[in-house]
């Protein structure tokens, strides 16, 4: 993936889904499994945030082993 993922338009479209859902649900297992799929979705989106901050972590514990490789070298 070359973009990083964005969380503001996942938060976005949930608030919007979360707001037209309860307005227009008119069964109770209508609204209990749109509820569903947004509690599945933030659940991606949080996990998709962590990876990409694992990612990050791993790159600047890289780039400060090598500086640190070079500095001793």
């Amino acid at each position: 993936m070359t973009a990083k993922f964005d969380s503001r338009d996942w938060n976005a479209a949930l608030t919007q889904l979360k707001v037209n859902g309860s307005a227009t649900a008119a069964a109770p297992n209508v609204v209990e499994r749109d509820e569903f799929k947004v509690k599945v979705i933030e659940a991606r989106v949080k996990l998709k945030l962590m990876r990409d901050r694992t990612d990050a972590l791993k790159a600047a514990l890289e780039r400060f082993r090598s500086q640190r490789d070079a500095k001793s070298a």
